[in-house]
């Protein structure tokens, strides 16, 4: 497919920074690949990380009857986790510290945490459970990115932090463009192409059953790259449009294209299919195999 691109030297200016960084940890090897990562991104812009781990308290059905058991485990869990981030954190950096706190729920006090620090970057692993585990367990990712209202960085497997080349998507929705100033803000500290996306839905049943559907009409790609100016003027943007299920044209679109970042907005659940299956956004996460920035 074609495509309209541009290149103009005298990029524009931003109010966006990231002066915060927030890793959540589990101590499990995806989450060291995540520490990693934020650590870089910490010294690219001379950030402060938090490290941040939950231990979940050990209680049985009946905690007045196992004699303190159930403390001394957690304290056992407390003091294995201080030890493995006494000796990785110092490597993230000077400006870097950790925080470890026995909660009853670690997925109620991880979301807690971002909620109530509002970092600038939190930056996580996600285990990309999917099918019928997927829908009864729920993801922790999930929850942090719907209930924090700051940008989450989650990845799937170890990446580096060199971003050459954006994946931006839009549903040109003004929500959808909430993520479009730090996406540009990235763009512009790393060099990075940008490659502005837009998937129109696909025919529905009803449309192919001869019944009249309102349609939004497609854009152009030119329309499309005029779109992204407003916040991407100065970088080199190329537009795409494609019809068919958004976050499998992300996904697919990501992986032909080489992205080192996806970058996008969340709207949540906005329909039963949605509650059912996953958000575009959420179906990004799983699927997507370099790391995608929710803002």
């Amino acid at each position: 497919m074609s495509a309209h691109a541009t290149r103009v030297s005298a990029p524009a200016a931003s109010g966006v920074a990231i002066r915060d960084v927030l890793c959540l940890t589990d101590l499990s090897p995806r989450s060291d690949f995540a520490l990693d990562h934020a650590a870089r991104l910490a010294d690219r812009f001379q950030a402060e990380l938090t490290v941040y781990h939950a231990v979940e308290r050990f209680e049985g059905p009946y905690p007045d009857l196992t004699f303190g058991i159930g403390q001394e485990l957690t304290d056992a869990a407390e003091k294995r986790a201080v030890a493995a981030l006494t000796a990785a954190v110092p490597r993230a950096g000077t400006r870097s510290s950790f925080k470890v706190a026995q909660v009853r729920s670690a997925a109620e006090a991880v979301v807690e945490m971002v909620v109530g620090r509002r970092p600038d970057l939190t930056v996580m692993a996600t285990h990309g459970r999917r099918g019928l585990n997927h829908m009864l367990l729920g993801s922790v990712t999930e929850e942090v990115i719907q209930r924090a209202h700051s940008p989450v960085l989650c990845l799937r497997e170890a990446a580096p932090v060199a971003y050459r080349r954006i994946l931006v998507p839009t549903d040109l929705s003004l929500a959808s463009r909430l993520a479009f100033p730090l996406a540009a803000f990235l763009a512009r500290a790393f060099g990075a192409e940008v490659i502005g996306l837009h998937a129109a839905p696909p025919v529905t049943v009803a449309t192919l059953s001869g019944i009249p559907e309102r349609r939004p009409p497609i854009p152009s790609e030119a329309a499309l790259w005029e779109f992204y100016q407003a916040d991407f003027a100065g970088l080199p943007v190329t537009a795409q449009v494609y019809v068919g299920p958004a976050w499998d044209r992300i996904v697919r679109t990501a992986q032909v294209e080489g992205a080192d970042l996806i970058v996008m907005a969340t709207r949540g659940h906005d329909s039963l299919s949605d509650r059912i299956l996953g958000s575009n956004t959420e179906r990004t996460l799983r699927h997507a195999s370099c790391p995608v920035l929710v803002a």
